[in-house]
Parts: C-alpha cells; structure tokens; sequence
C-alpha cells in the first residue's frame, strides 16, 4: 500500500515539465510570428516607394513625356520610371501626378487621358478615359471620388470654349459628372470641407471655383486677382492663392468656412504660376526669375529681397518643397528638346545638389 504514494510526485513533476515545455513552445511560436508579421509589414513595397519624382512634360506633340525618380538617400536619380502600353515613354505632355491609395494617377495633357500605375514599383496598371477629357491638368481625391480639372477645347481662334472639374468615381474608374467652371481652369486643392479650384486663363480668368465633395456640386465662385494658380493650405487650414495680377503678382488668403478674402498681398514683382509651402506649413515659397522667396503666413508686406537666387538657371518651370526636410526644388527646362535639371537647395537656402531630368519638368512628388 505504502508503495503507491512515493511514486506520484514523478508524475506530477512529469506532467509539470511537460506543461512548461509546452509553453514555451507557445511562446517561442507567438515570438517567431509576431516577428515574421514585423517584417511582413516592413517588407518594401516597391523600389520606388520612397523618394522623390519628377513629372516631366516633354515636348508637345512628342509622347515623349516622363516620370524621373530620385534616391533622396543614395542621390541618384533614374529617368523614365513608367512606360505607356507603347513602351517608350509615360505619354504626350505628362501634366501633372496624384498618390492615392499606392496608385498614382498620371495625368496626360496631350494625350488627353489618365494613365494608373502602382506608386510603389510603377507597373501599369490601367487608363482612365473619356471624351469629356480635354486638356486635363490636375487631380485631387476625397474620399473614393478624384476631382479632374479640365481646360477643354479651343474654338477657331484658339479661345477656350468650356472648361471643368470632372467627377471620376474610382471604383469603376468612369467620369459621373461634370461641374462647369470658369474658363481656364488650373489647381485644385482640398480645404476645410471643401475643393478649391483655380480659373487661371492666362490672366483673363480671375476667379476661384467652390465645389462641395460631399455632394459633387459647384458651391460659388471667389473673385481674386486676375490669373490665379497655384494653392497652399497653411498650417491654420487657411487657403492660399498666387495670382497673376495685372500689373505684379498677388497672394490672397482665404477662409475655406466662409470663402472670406482675408488678406491680399502684392508681392510688386511678376512671379510664377507655383505656390510651395514649408514643411511647417508657416511660410510660402514662390519665385521668378531665379529668385526664390519666402514669405510668413503672418507676413503684410511682400519681402523686399530673394531668399536665394540660381545664377544659373536657364528657364523655371517647376517649384516645390520637400514636406520632410524643408528642401527647395526648382526645375529648369531651357529647352524642349533637351533634357531638364533640377536644382536641390536646403531649408538655409543653400545649395546642395543638382541632378538631370526628363524633357520640361514641371511638377515634384514627394514619397
């Protein structure tokens, strides 16, 4: 009898080693997948997911438009990331690029369509088109609908007839409605509640379209200066919008609420159609004539001197401002025939790099 109880402490310490072998198992199984999840999620997505490309126009009528990447990390830049379903090249007048959703949506001017790619590895993916799509410029997305402005034909005498935000429902990827707009219809930028699209027309369009994305409707008109194109959102949500002018150029805050001009600015100088903003969104950046300038959103008065000034800039065509590090871009296109430059200078407004791009660079995308 007394020979049966010495022997159940073995079984009890059998089944405790067990039991702690076992979990062990568990928890070396949980680390390991808790690991392999970690590195699923770093897992890059694509050579091309971080960095910086350069959307260059080419020449008109040449289909020879093109997307340039640069390493910000390694310095290098690689021309001519996408190819069009005939393979040499993005497109005829590459206009303009919008992220979305690892998609970016290539806008082609002179081929008068949407090409899509993966953002990441820039395979093709598809083309929006549609014969309400003449001469688009520029993409924005809220929500699953892109809002695409639109210039339109030209009559005879090489007058615009009719331009228009187009509303393209992403899921089918087909246009849904049509929002008229004044002629000449150039940037649209999301604000408060609302997008804000710029009449530009060379000068003879002085008006900022209202659209309400919750309903796809056109809201109202804002009168500026005469010419306005590019917009910024400052760091207090505020829109604003660089403008022709008649005489000198003209930056005008709005209320994206009220749609209130709180404050307009002239800037006593001819300045370019792009409008950047700093990292910090408290200061805009703007230039002519090689000379880069920056003004403080708290700013009254124009500043009387450039930040900086490129000596050797052959003809500007793009400007715009790393979100991560405040570098300034701006794109040189001395000709149409050749290829660009971009020239890098930092937050100080000093210079740091230069680097080769595609025919006429004309816009930044920053990853």
């Amino acid at each position: 009898m007394n020979n049966r109880y010495p022997a159940a402490p073995a079984v009890t310490h059998t089944f405790k080693a067990f039991a702690t072998l076992r979990r062990m198992a568990i928890l070396v199984l949980l680390v390991v997948s808790l690991w392999a999840c970690k590195d699923d999620e770093q897992a890059p997505k694509g050579k091309f997911e971080h960095g910086a490309l350069v959307i260059n126009e080419g020449a008109f009528g040449g289909g020879n438009g093109s997307i340039t990447y640069y390493n910000t990390t390694t310095g290098m830049a690689e021309q001519n990331i996408y190819r069009n379903v005939i393979g040499k090249f993005a497109g005829d007048v590459t206009q303009s690029l919008t992220i979305h959703d690892d998609k970016a949506y290539i806008v082609l001017n002179g081929d008068n369509k949407i090409e899509i790619a993966d953002a990441n590895t820039f395979e093709r993916l598809g083309t929006i088109s549609d014969d309400a799509i003449v001469q688009p410029r520029y993409l924005e997305v809220v929500g699953n609908y892109a809002y695409l402005t639109v210039q339109g034909e030209y009559d005879a005498n090489y007058n615009l007839v009719e331009s228009s935000v187009l509303v393209i429902d992403l899921s089918t990827n087909k246009v849904i409605k049509k929002l008229e707009t004044d002629k000449g219809v150039e940037n649209i930028v999301h604000a408060g509640n609302y997008l804000f699209a710029s009449n530009y027309y060379y000068g003879q369009s002085s008006t900022v379209t209202v659209i309400d994305p919750a309903t796809n409707a056109f809201v109202k008109y804002v009168d500026v200066a005469s010419g306005p194109s590019g917009m910024a959102v400052d760091v207090n949500g505020k829109l604003w919008v660089i403008s022709q002018g008649d005489e000198s150029s003209v930056l005008t805050r709005i209320n994206p609420s009220t749609f209130e001009k709180e404050t307009t600015i002239d800037l006593g100088l001819s300045a370019d159609t792009d409008l950047a903003i700093t990292p910090d969104k408290s200061s805009l950046i703007y230039y002519t004539s090689g000379r880069v300038y920056k003004i403080a959103i708290t700013a009254t008065t124009a500043p009387s001197t450039p930040f900086f000034t490129i000596a050797d800039l052959g003809y500007e065509y793009a400007l715009g401002v790393d979100p991560e590090n405040g570098d300034i871009w701006v794109g040189d296109a001395p000709t149409f025939t050749a290829d660009g430059k971009v020239f890098i200078y930092g937050a100080d407004g000093k210079s740091k790099t230069t680097f080769t791009s595609g025919i006429g660079p004309t816009n930044f995308v920053f990853k």
